[in-house]
This record gives structure tokens, sequence and C-alpha cells, in this order.
């Protein structure tokens, strides 16, 4: 029951506060939808589903828009694709819970994972029709992919579907790719040199049509800034935004402890930290670099400002301290001390869990009277009378015109 209250709570937020008024990069994806129509040979549709947005090929993004409408005349309702892309929050959930069964572990644990996993820190992906399906998709691909991996050395025909979820991964954000060089540690450690081989001989198949005819994006950065942001993305979690230095001391110590807690598969004479399943370590420590790569690739692109206080960005802190508590929940010790970490996880993260909602509902409040705000400016464009600046505005009337998206009813 206790577990089931964060998540009850996230998407009656959602439910409530979510709104069919496409913003930012939404305008992109439903214009690439007008486009789509207009192409005449399949080559052209293909490039258009391909067509690089920034650093990212959006894929999976797109198919999901593109679904969406096919349900409603080619109208897009974005109320249901934010729905959708929040829906990948329980495949995540479900694939933590997996793990902790799997070594038999409290409850406690798994309570502790929902509250950082339901919560409000990064309530842009409420709104944000794209930004639900990319920011939080990708991860559950990721997850996907790496546990069928650790599945390989007793059942090869799993790598198959890793390497489906890895294609669904890159395809959805471009953070995607590290799903191949954090894929390889699990089939090192597995001692699977064949599917390794195989698996690093489709990754750099997969990497290089990706790379392809991909605009390239400068970067002026210093190696400081750059381990800052990092760092500050990993921590990010407690929401600081004008005191950089939390965030950053609580991304290092992320970083130290998950190392620290994976160093015996290299080590394992030196240090003899006993585990109850090597399957589910494999799975974390592949998932935790991949945190890392990201974290990595979000500081060469953002300041660390940015990195730290952008809320759809906030996902991937609170992913990363889950895969901590599972590390730490992984560990042989003993049942009494293991069930007072878990106790005190649990309190901790559920009182943090509900201080976001707190924090967090006037902003959301706040934000879904601008978009209401924006929708009745449009409005009065499409009649032909005096209105409000509209942001996007030519965007908004192309996919208007061409039938992409509709005003929204009563309800949302």
């Amino acid at each position: 029951m206790f577990i089931l209250t964060p998540p009850v709570l996230y998407y009656t937020w959602v439910y409530i506060w979510g709104i069919n008024c496409p913003q930012l990069d939404d305008f992109a994806v439903l214009c690439t939808m007008v486009d789509l129509e207009k192409a005449q040979t399949l080559n052209d549709q293909l490039s258009l589903w391909f067509t690089p947005h920034n650093e990212h090929r959006i894929v999976f993004t797109r198919l999901i828009f593109w679904l969406v409408g096919s349900t409603n005349n080619g109208a897009v309702d974005i109320y249901k694709v934010l729905f959708i892309g929040n829906l990948t929050l329980v495949g995540i959930a479900s694939i933590f819970y997996r793990a902790l069964c799997q070594i038999q572990q409290s409850w406690l644990y798994a309570l502790a994972i929902s509250c950082m996993l339901f919560q409000m820190q990064f309530f842009e992906n409420t709104f944000f029709g794209m930004a639900a399906v990319q920011n939080l998709g990708i991860y559950f691909w990721l997850g996907l992919s790496f546990w069928k991996l650790t599945q390989v050395a007793q059942q090869p025909r799993q790598l198959i579907w890793a390497l489906v979820w890895a294609i669904f991964a890159t395809f959805t954000s471009g953070n995607g790719l590290v799903v191949f060089p954090a894929g390889v540690f699990i089939l090192w450690f597995l001692n699977t040199k064949k599917w390794m081989i195989l698996w690093i001989g489709f990754g750099v198949i997969i990497t290089v049509l990706y790379l392809h005819n991909l605009p390239h994006q400068s970067h002026s950065f210093n190696y400081s800034q750059l381990l800052k942001s990092a760092l500050g993305y990993l921590g990010s979690f407690i929401g600081a935004s004008t005191n950089t230095l939390l965030p950053i001391f609580v991304g290092f110590l992320i970083l130290v402890i998950g190392i620290l807690l994976n160093l015996n598969l290299v080590f394992a004479q030196q240090i003899p930290l006993k585990v109850h399943s090597k399957q589910v370590q494999l799975f974390l420590l592949a998932f935790f670099i991949a945190l890392l790569a990201t974290s990595c690739m979000v500081g060469l692109n953002r300041d660390i400002a940015s990195a730290i206080s952008t809320p759809r960005y906030k996902i991937g802190s609170a992913i990363t301290v889950c895969l901590i508590i599972l590390m730490i929940a992984n560990i042989q010790m003993n049942p009494k001390f293991s069930f007072l970490i878990g106790l005190g996880a649990a309190t901790i993260f559920s009182f943090f869990c509900f201080m976001t909602y707190y924090k967090m509902t006037p902003i959301i409040k706040a934000n879904r009277v601008i978009y209401q705000s924006n929708l009745e400016a449009f409005k009065l464009k499409t009649k032909g009378k005096a209105h409000a600046p509209i942001v996007f505005e030519q965007e908004w009337l192309k996919i208007w015109k061409a039938e992409k998206w509709t005003f929204p009813d009563s309800r949302n």
C-alpha cells in the first residue's frame, strides 16, 4: 500500500495539471508530422523520421506523436503524449522492483525507490509532451536492454531483445548510444566473450548509422566546468538552484559510493565484498555507467546552473540515487542492519518526496495558467482579433492549419 502511494499521487498530478498545449520542442515534432504528410516518396519520409533534432535522432518520440495523432484524424493531443511518456516511469520502477525481488530484499527499499521515482522535482515532464517521452523513455529502454544483457549467459537469445531495446534507446535520445559501451561491462564480467564481440559489432554499426550526416555540435568548455556540471547533474535531485556547491558535492558522493560498491568486480581478492546477485550488480553497474556518461554529455551542452536547475533533467539524478539504493540493498550484510538502512532510506525519501509536491505544486499551477493564457491568445489569433504576444506563433499556425493539433476541450 505504501509503495503505491507515490505513483498514485504522481499520476493524479499529471491528470489534474496536464494540458493539451504544445511548447518548445513539441512544435518541432508536430511540424515534422506536417512535413511527413507532404512527403512524396518513401525516401523523403524516412529522411524526416530520422532527421536530427539538435544532437538527437528522436524517431521513437516522433512515433509516439504519430500514433497519438492517428487515433484522432491526425490531430495530436499533447495531454495524451505526456501521459504516455510518464507511464514509462512505471516501467523503470518495475525493473527496479524485479531486481529487489531477485535479491529478496525488504519492501522498505522498494518504498524508497518509489518515492525517488514518483516525485515532482522533474515536474516539467508532467506538462511537456516531448520531454516526457524522451527524458523518461530513454531510461526505460536502457534499463530493459541492460536487464536482458545480464541473462545472455544462460539464455543467449536474450541478446536479440537487448539489441532491440538498445535501438529504441539510441533513437529516443542521443545519450542512448551509451547503451553499447556500458553493456560491454556486463558481457565482460559474465565472461561471454563471443556475445560481447557480437554486441560490439552491432553497436559499431548502429553508432555509425546514427552519426551519419549528424550536424556537428561545437562546444566551448573547460574541464573544470565539465566536471562541475556533470557532478551537479548527478546531485541535482536535491533541487538547489542558487547554491551550486551542494549538488556538486552530493554528485561527488554519489560517484564515489557507486565506484566503491563495484570495486569488488575488479579486485575480488583484495575486496571481499559479497553480493546477493552478481546479475543484479552488473545490471546496476552498467546503468550507473550510462548515467555517468549522460552527466558528461549534459556537462558538454549545458552550463553548471542549467545542468543543476533544469527540471526535466533531474530524472537522471533520481535514477542514479535509485541505483545506489539498489547497490546497497544487494550487499550481503547483517539482516537487522540491512533492515535499518532500508528503514532510514524509506523514511528520508518519503519525506523528500512529499516535500517536492509541497514545493513544486504552486509552480505547476502558475505554469498551467501561463499555458492557458497562451492558448487563449492563439485562439484570438485564429479569429483575427488582437492578442498578447505568442511564442512559436508561426509554428503554431502551421500545425493548426494542417490539423495536426486542435484546441483542447474543456477538460485539458
